[in-house]
């Protein structure tokens, strides 16, 4: 810094020079340690996320990080002379520890509802329904004196303007079916020709898009649609969207404000480094080169940040496809990455309670 800050006093071109270092020393920085690549990644693998949420977290990350260094900075010029990042880093572990353990204390909860509601569902289902999760809450598809019937089990539930089924037979007949509100549950409109040996498509759109859940039915029975190659998933839901990724965002089990507040407070460690070379700029007036420089900095941190999700989201779907194994295992991953980020949440807020106390 001391190297900078001479550059400084001679004059600001060649210190434009430092932008492509300022790049390079923010994907360094984000690799150091404390800067939440172990949460993001396991929050990425608890949730089975995409690379497009691991990049929303990614950029979440920088966002606050960058935020930071110029309250920080701007704080410390204009409001008090005693605000350093030394002093302030502290309270920013503290805040983020508190809101981080939240989300992993969240994580493990809805895991264990999950699994509750699994093994509750699987007491219940009869041999001829099928009990699907949507991601909004579970139904049961069944036929019922030869008409479809739907039920919400839980969650939101569903109107029969959202619901519909396409059946296909041989020779590529098919018939697509619509719903009334009828005691208590949704049924098909028209009954359902015999035999009951047919692939089902169920459709169920809500906010402008749809899910599709692909069943069999031979003679009363529920199996997966022949030939489908299920690629490890164990449940309609999980074949549904591993199709839905391809097409558009996924956010399975948590919503994008949700993934943003993880991220935003992932990224509260201020960094010592960017905040000194901004005060600098800001001394010598050269306001626009030390939002440069803190700018092609973020730039850096989030290409590490994002590299990291992106990888642990690339990691965990590569391996489900060839292990197929891997599915079962990915099912427990959430109680691991729960306790992991909890542990690394506690860690954070005992260095920033200690250094508070000091």
């Amino acid at each position: 810094m001391t190297d900078f800050a001479a550059l400084l006093s001679q004059g600001t071109t060649s210190a434009w020079l430092f932008i492509p270092s300022a790049i390079l020393l923010g994907a360094l920085h984000g690799l150091e340690p404390g800067h939440s690549k172990t949460m993001m990644a396991a929050f990425i693998v608890a949730i089975r996320g995409t690379v497009k949420q691991a990049v929303m977290l990614g950029l979440a990350a920088t966002l606050s990080h960058t935020l930071i260094v110029w309250l920080i900075a701007l704080g410390g010029m204009y409001v008090s002379r005693k605000l350093t990042a030394d002093t302030a880093e502290p309270w920013f572990q503290l805040i983020s520890a508190v809101i981080i353990l939240a989300t992993a204390l969240w994580m493990i909860w809805r895991t264990w509802q999950s699994e509750q509601q699994r093994k509750q569902h699987q007491q219940t289902e009869r041999p001829d329904a099928q009990v699907i999760d949507t991601g909004h809450g579970h139904i049961e598809l069944a036929l019922h004196q030869g008409h479809w019937q739907l039920r919400t089990l839980d969650g939101a539930a569903w109107q029969a303007n959202e619901v519909s089924i396409a059946t296909r037979r041989g020779m590529g007949f098919s018939q697509i079916f619509t719903f009334a509100a009828q005691d208590g549950v949704l049924q098909s409109t028209l009954a359902v020709p015999q035999p009951h040996t047919f692939n089902a498509r169920l459709s169920l759109g809500h906010r402008g898009h749809s899910h599709d859940y692909d069943v069999a039915w031979q003679q009363g029975e529920v199996q997966r649609a022949p030939g489908e190659n299920d690629g490890g998933f164990q449940d309609a839901h999980e074949r549904a969207h591993a199709s839905d990724i391809k097409k558009r965002f996924a956010s399975r089990e948590v919503t994008n404000g949700q993934i943003i507040l993880f991220g935003l407070t992932g990224g509260l460690i201020p960094c010592p480094a960017a905040i000194t070379v901004l005060l600098l700029c800001i001394q010598v007036k050269a306001f626009s080169l030390g939002a440069a420089l803190v700018l092609c900095f973020s730039i850096g941190l989030a290409m590490t940040l994002v590299g990291v999700g992106a990888a642990a989201a690339l990691s965990v779907q590569k391996a489900t496809q060839r292990w197929q194994g891997l599915d079962t295992l990915a099912r427990r991953a959430p109680w691991f990455s729960g306790t992991l980020i909890a542990l690394v949440a506690i860690y954070m807020g005992y260095h920033g309670l200690s250094g508070i106390l000091r």
